[in-house]
């Protein structure tokens, strides 16, 4: 029975995109929906489906201005073989990004700069990961400040002739919504490209949060590294922090993980730790059938330290990108 309800879990799973197509010369349109089903041993192998649909509008409003929005809809459908209501919609959630990007030299006669104001990722963290699944990766709230209302501004390549950019974001901290929170935070991100191969960041924050009186720190130092002309690729990312409210005893966590082009596909193993929380193992193959549909089939084992159970996770994920399915069959109906 289990072994049926694991084949079960791994049928095929479907999503549709049309990535950055340029409708006109001044709007970009890209939309993208996919159909993950999972399956886990805590959960005897009964099967999930979560359906996701993200859009994402950019409006050039003139020379060196743009706005840009994006949008992430998500539903469970089935959560461990049992069927879920449709869940209510609300729009300031809906809405991951909505913000307008300046660049100064192009607007004015200031030194290049690119000012960043509205919803968005600040500057902290590498965030990097190559899985398919990765918004459940053990450190993924962790290594980003994602969907907060705030400015970065990032100054131009090579500033001061040391590194390679540095960005800089004041925001508040009330992720996931269009209110301005009380409660603010400020953090900052070097990058620096030691040669074309391999990429350095380091990044640091520091944020109020409700209801605790002690301001949170973080700290993030990783790097990425491409090999043999991009056929394999190394990286690894290492978070210090104090006064987490959710995790207020752990104070650092790391990953390290790794692809390689193997046949027609690439390879990925992630590996990520999170003190006195858990260990992840991660294991993917991210393959495409052809230059539209890509399978990415994913297994995850997780350790817990905190008291929950151990897991094993598997799934399976297929994207189809609609305008190269549509460019194909027009060129055939041309001919």
């Amino acid at each position: 029975m289990k072994a049926t309800k694991l084949v079960l879990s791994l049928i095929l799973s479907a999503g549709f995109s049309i990535a950055d197509t340029q409708v006109t010369p001044w709007l970009r349109v890209g939309a993208d929906a996919t159909v993950d089903m999972t399956s886990s041993k805590v959960a005897d192998y009964e099967a999930s489906l979560k359906g996701n649909l993200d859009l994402r509008f950019e409006v050039l409003m003139r020379e060196g201005i743009k706005a840009v929005v994006k949008a992430r809809l998500e539903q469970t459908l089935v959560e461990n073989g049992k069927s879920q209501d449709w869940q209510k919609v609300e729009i300031e959630k809906l809405v991951e990004e909505a913000y307008i990007q300046i660049e100064t030299d192009k607007v004015s006669g200031l030194p290049r700069a690119i000012i960043t104001a509205g919803k968005q990722t600040m500057a902290f963290g590498q965030a990097m990961s190559e899985l398919p699944m990765f918004r459940d990766n053990l450190l993924y709230n962790l290594s980003a400040e994602r969907e907060m209302i705030g400015l970065t501004v990032t100054l131009p390549t090579n500033f001061l002739k040391v590194v390679d950019s540095v960005a800089i974001s004041m925001y508040e901290n009330g992720a996931g919504d269009f209110k301005v929170s009380d409660d603010k935070g400020v953090s900052i991100k070097v990058t620096k490209a030691l040669s074309e191969q391999l990429k350095l960041q380091a990044s640091a924050l520091i944020k109020e949060n409700a209801n605790v009186t002690d301001k949170e720190t973080r700290g993030s130092l990783g790097f990425v590294y491409t090999g043999d002309e991009g056929k394999y690729k190394v990286w690894a990312e290492g978070l210090v922090f104090d006064n987490n409210p959710s995790m207020p005893n752990t104070k650092f966590g790391g990953q390290i993980g790794g692809s390689y082009q193997l046949g027609r596909g690439a390879v990925v193993v992630e590996y990520q730790y999170l003190d006195k929380q858990a260990k992840e193992l991660a294991v993917a193959y991210n393959l495409p059938v052809n230059s539209w549909l890509v399978i990415a089939p994913e297994v995850r084992f997780r350790k817990n330290d905190n008291g929950q159970p151990n897991d094993t996770r598997v799934g399976i994920q297929a994207r189809i990108a609609l305008d190269k399915v549509a460019s194909k069959k027009l060129k055939m109906r041309n001919n």
